[in-house]
């Protein structure tokens, strides 16, 4: 029995002003001690997830997803502080949170894949903006392996536990207005 090729990607809404992002993301790292196990995300974007679709039907989804992405244009959401993933003792990716919907986007992108054979491959995620993550893709930080200066203060960023270490403003609990792009996908 001959299986068929697939062909795995992700969907995301880039940030469609990334300066605001980027600025918080460059400040952090300088903060953080610009630490070797983590390297900057470069293109900001809100992912929705990841899919698996056969290779022979990639032509035909595309077709249709441009259609759909072109009909859901921009939305604006908000920055509402950081998290971390997946957690603060192994932060491997360290985001903005934002505490976005992304049902109406999502579920017909679902029943859309399906339509095309395709399925959900990784993800929903919870809604965030990527800014630093593991130096190498799939590694993974241990908290050991970050300097204790490091530590303390992305545990003072991410925590409300009255840490001795004040981050400097603009650094400290973001919060600011965001415009999402219409939805993108790219291939692995």
């Amino acid at each position: 029995m001959k299986t068929s090729r697939t062909v795995d990607g992700w969907i995301a809404c880039p940030i469609t002003d990334p300066a605001t992002v980027g600025n918080i993301r460059d400040r952090l790292y300088e903060w953080l001690g610009e630490p070797d196990a983590y390297r900057s995300e470069e293109h900001p974007h809100v992912s929705v997830f990841g899919v698996r679709l056969p290779a022979h039907r990639v032509e035909g989804f595309e077709r249709e997803f441009d259609r759909f992405a072109d009909a859901v244009g921009e939305r604006n959401g908000s920055v509402e502080g950081y998290h971390v993933y997946p957690s603060v003792r192994n932060p491997m990716v360290v985001t903005l949170d934002i505490p976005f919907r992304l049902d109406a986007i999502a579920s017909p992108l679902a029943d859309l894949l399906a339509e095309h054979g395709g399925r959900i491959g990784r993800g929903p995620t919870r809604p965030h903006v990527t800014l630093l993550k593991g130096s190498v893709r799939g590694e993974e930080i241990q908290w050991a392996q970050l300097e204790e200066e490091t530590r303390r203060r992305l545990r003072a960023v991410c925590e409300t536990d009255g840490s001795a270490v004040d981050p400097p403003d603009p650094i400290v609990n973001p919060r600011f207005g965001v415009s999402l792009g219409q939805p993108e996908i790219e291939w692995d």
